[in-house]
């Protein structure tokens, strides 16, 4: 069983990051011709670790992927990236990704995510974690589906 470590993300941390991005969504912006997670720069990258809410994914010693949220200050969280680099895929590190994210915030009402409407392999591992497409529109020339999540409430009395 592989050790994996989730770590609030530094400015230390962004050519890594970006390393990673482009590693993760290469295959994207090839058959895309865009992707927002591919190619950023440092100044990018650094204004996603200091504006977002931003983890490193750690596994064997190594950064090899990155979560990003986007807090809608309302109870709503848009997961704005969770990638994890080709040679870890597979490996359940998204599962415990969706799991560690979701955990840090009990008081989150819901979660939201895009991905293009094709990548049948995203759909089937976001409706295994308990999303559902809410809508589908086009960004540029690329067909996006929004996942949503509700989460549910326990209260105790």
């Amino acid at each position: 069983m592989m050790k994996i470590e989730f770590v609030k993300a530094t400015i230390d941390d962004v050519n890594k990051l970006i390393d990673v991005q482009n590693q993760s969504f290469y295959d994207d912006f090839l058959k895309y011709g865009q992707c927002p997670g591919y190619n950023h720069s440092k100044e990018s990258m650094t204004d996603i670790i200091l504006n977002k809410i931003t983890y490193k994914i750690i596994c064997d010693n190594q950064i090899v992927g990155d979560i990003i949220i986007r807090d809608n200050n309302d109870g709503n969280y848009f997961l704005k990236g969770l990638c994890v680099i080709p040679d870890y895929e597979n490996n359940g590190i998204g599962q415990e990704a969706i799991k560690f994210v979701e955990g840090q915030f009990p008081s989150a009402t819901a979660w939201t995510l895009e991905t293009p409407a094709d990548k049948e392999r995203n759909h089937y591992f976001y409706k295994k974690m308990g999303y559902t497409i809410s809508k589908e529109y086009m960004d540029g020339f690329v067909k996006i589906v929004l996942f949503k999540k509700a989460m549910e409430r326990f209260y105790r009395k």
